[in-house]
């Protein structure tokens, strides 16, 4: 085989702020984007917005490992951040996993 997966993780996450909630979403997510990018194992971690879509907010994440990435969401969830972010979204959040080909 000439190629195999990377151990980096990448993932997408799509999420959909309620209405007239996107700029409080936006700010909260920012204060935390510090600890995001200094959690172990974390490459990059970006804040999209869709210019075509008003309540559309992506995050853009890469990951060492899928270990790191799992380690990082079950210390959010640990201090109640999740539930936190919940409450500016109109539904749950789409999760796009990818991991390139290591050539």
């Amino acid at each position: 085989m000439k190629h195999g997966l990377s151990d980096r993780l990448t993932i997408i996450a799509e999420l959909t702020t309620k209405v007239g909630m996107r700029e409080a979403f936006l700010d909260y997510t920012v204060d935390n984007l510090g600890l995001s990018r200094s959690a172990a194992g974390n490459i990059a971690f970006e804040i999209l917005i869709d210019e075509t879509r008003p309540n559309a907010v992506l995050f853009y994440e890469t990951w060492e490992s899928a270990e790191a990435q799992q380690a990082y969401m079950a210390w959010r969830v640990q201090r109640g951040d999740l539930t936190v972010l919940m409450t500016f979204l109109e539904g749950e959040p789409k999760f796009t996993a990818l991991r390139g080909i290591a050539a």
